[in-house]
């Protein structure tokens, strides 16, 4: 199956499921986690709360963390679909600052934000790499960005597809 296939069905199943994701948690677990592996990400490539220390009793959780080759590649923080992505006052940031990823994804399941680290922690330009909302925007526009990006992202395509 192409990738702006499995997006438009994956849209269709998001409109669908959306009144009954009523928490952040399952947010992650029925919008979040099967864009992640839309995106080429075998589950056992993520690591769901990998704790982060930030000093005494200032542990944070990372809500996923994309692994390669034993690295953290691209850090994921969710949000509840209802909730706003202001980047300004994401953790992301903070993460950024403990691992060695040079990317990121700040999504509420429904709008997805990638980012690098150097957008990120950058105080003049918080604008986002690319954005789109799953929901709104054409599967095949989204398969172009994910495709023009795969490999700043290090996304490798599935073997059976070939985004047009």
């Amino acid at each position: 199956m192409e990738l702006k296939d499995e997006i438009s069905q994956f849209a269709v199943r998001i409109k669908k499921m959306l009144p009954t994701v009523q928490t952040e948690d399952s947010t992650r677990n029925a919008l979040v986690m099967p864009f992640i592996q839309i995106l080429g990400f075998d589950p056992s490539e993520v690591q769901s709360e990998a704790v982060l220390d930030f000093g005494i009793k200032k542990s944070k959780k990372v809500d996923y963390t994309i692994m390669k080759d034993g690295e953290p590649t691209i850090l994921v923080e969710c949000k509840h679909h209802n909730e706003s992505l202001d980047i300004q006052q994401s953790r992301l940031s903070k993460y950024f600052r403990k691992t060695k990823a040079k990317y990121g994804l700040l999504t509420n399941g429904l709008v997805y934000r990638f980012y690098t680290e150097k957008m990120v922690n950058s105080k003049k330009n918080s604008e986002p790499l690319f954005e789109f909302k799953i929901t709104d925007t054409k599967a095949a526009t989204i398969a172009k960005m994910i495709e023009e990006h795969k490999d700043y992202f290090k996304v490798e395509a599935k073997d059976d597809q070939i985004a047009s």
